[in-house]
């Protein structure tokens, strides 16, 4: 693990020291960009991205690991390591760092929920053990190796989120212990063609955990019970709310976040919603397996990030106040966003505001009427909406006896970011949700930013 010398280094990746002092110390890797050269990093250059050039600029001898055959056009003043293969070599480097670690590695995947899941539990295990997370929600095969490149010898417990087409190879390089299964919705399912080939996608987790390693997953789930778990020779633990599960949470109640109970000990999450509730029994199986005591993870879950645009609370104009859960959306997520508005607004005004749900494929029309169906039933005070497909939405809750007066369509964001103002009376509780996409957190902060406003001008 690093810092490592220089000739080490090379012998990992099987290249050769084209110049440099074989014993300089390295202390770290960049890679797919030259912005951060130094010295003291090895950067790994991918012709694909970025030239030879771009070295030039930078004075400070950062070494470089390159291709045979380019050694001319990297300046003198940079070490140099020369490979048959750049990409082969970072990956082999990779494979070696994560060979040095007796971390246990746990790694969450899921339609929805796994970056709140990834928080949840690494703010438990931080409670107990050197931890490294996932930064952010950065869970492709391509930000792995800036995750692997952190750990050092003190990490025990590292908590990875990763995400298809790649699960199998991020899988093979991490090495999970724990693996978690969210969910299995629709989400991206138009990336996949079919529910069927987006679960063949989600079991590449299962094929990648140690085959004595855990499985944790969601009893609930539909999707999940299309999984194939014949092969897997290790523990599965069931987590649920209604189905029989090994570990059930019950006397589930709203306040300020979340409170339930699992097997009599009670715990408390700083978020809303039954389906942060299944989170939050992921990470309690993850944590007693990692053998972490219940007054550890009660102490995490209460006291974990909650990562924002997450059905995050923000002030607004009018006195409102504003649900941001506008970072991702698919239509089960925006159902389940529904119902925490409804439950939160309780007798004020509660003002839907959803976008676009993208990347469902054949799937888009239906998508959106559940959503559409679920406004009119649960009797959301105004709906509006953003962007052409958003417009099923608005006709299915009218098919669904919800008043045509109470429903505004715009085209899109500009137009609703000049209505929208005007729309929101005193004391409402205004849900933002949309696909990445359609930026409707553009919207919330410009709203949030008008209260900001007028307290400085008061102030003033």
């Amino acid at each position: 693990m690093f810092p490592l010398p220089f000739k080490q280094l090379a012998d990992i990746i099987g290249g050769r020291i084209f110049r440099g002092p074989q014993h300089e110390t390295i202390r770290g890797v960049v890679y797919r960009s030259g912005k951060h050269l130094q010295p003291g990093l090895i950067c790994f250059l991918d012709p694909k991205r970025f030239s030879s050039s771009s070295f030039l600029k930078h004075k400070k001898s950062s070494g470089v690991v390159a291709p045979f055959g380019s050694e001319r056009q990297i300046p003198r003043h940079h070490p140099l390591i020369t490979v048959p293969n750049v990409t082969k070599a970072l990956w082999r480097l990779i494979r070696w760092q994560r060979e040095q670690s007796r971390a246990a590695v746990i790694a969450i995947t899921g339609s929805a929920g796994k970056t709140t899941t990834k928080e949840m539990l690494a703010s438990i295990a931080m409670q107990k053990y050197p931890t490294l997370k996932t930064l952010g929600n950065q869970n492709t095969l391509y930000s792995l190796p800036s995750h692997l490149f952190r750990l050092n010898s003190l990490h025990r417990v590292v908590v990875l989120e990763v995400s298809p087409p790649h699960l199998r190879v991020q899988c093979q390089y991490a090495r999970p212990h724990i693996g978690i299964m969210t969910n299995i919705g629709e989400a991206h399912i138009g990336n996949f063609g079919s529910l069927n080939n987006l679960v063949r996608s989600k079991q590449q987790l299962i094929q990648g955990i140690h085959p004595r390693g855990t499985l944790i997953i969601n009893a609930d789930d539909p999707g999940t019970k299309r999984l194939n778990l014949q092969l897997f020779q290790g523990n599965i633990i069931r987590i649920g709310i209604d189905q029989p599960a090994d570990l059930r949470a019950t006397h589930i109640r709203s306040t300020n976040g979340m409170q339930f109970r699992v097997d009599g000990i009670p715990y408390f999450i700083p978020t809303w919603g039954k389906h942060h509730v299944y989170n939050a029994l992921a990470a309690i199986a993850a944590a007693r397996k990692l053998g972490i005591p219940a007054p550890l993870i009660q102490r995490g879950l209460s006291r974990y990030a909650v990562p924002p645009g997450r059905l995050q609370p923000l002030p607004g104009i009018n006195g409102s106040t504003l649900i941001h859960d506008a970072y991702n959306a698919n239509p089960s997520a925006m159902i389940a966003g529904l119902k925490v508005l409804k439950q939160i607004a309780g007798s004020r005004p509660a003002i839907a505001v959803l976008g676009n749900l993208l990347e469902l494929g054949p799937y888009t029309e239906r998508g959106h009427q559940r959503v559409g169906h679920t406004v009119a039933r649960l009797g959301i005070s105004q709906l509006i909406t953003v962007g052409s497909h958003a417009r099923t939405i608005a006709r299915a809750a009218i098919m669904k006896g919800m008043p045509p007066e109470r429903i505004r369509s715009f085209s899109n964001l500009q137009a609703a970011a000049v209505a929208l103002p005007k729309m929101i009376v005193p004391g409402s509780v205004v849900y933002f949700k949309a696909s990445r996409n359609v930026h409707l957190d553009r919207l919330v902060f410009q709203l949030k930013k008008r209260k900001a406003a007028r307290i400085a001008d008061a102030a003033a």
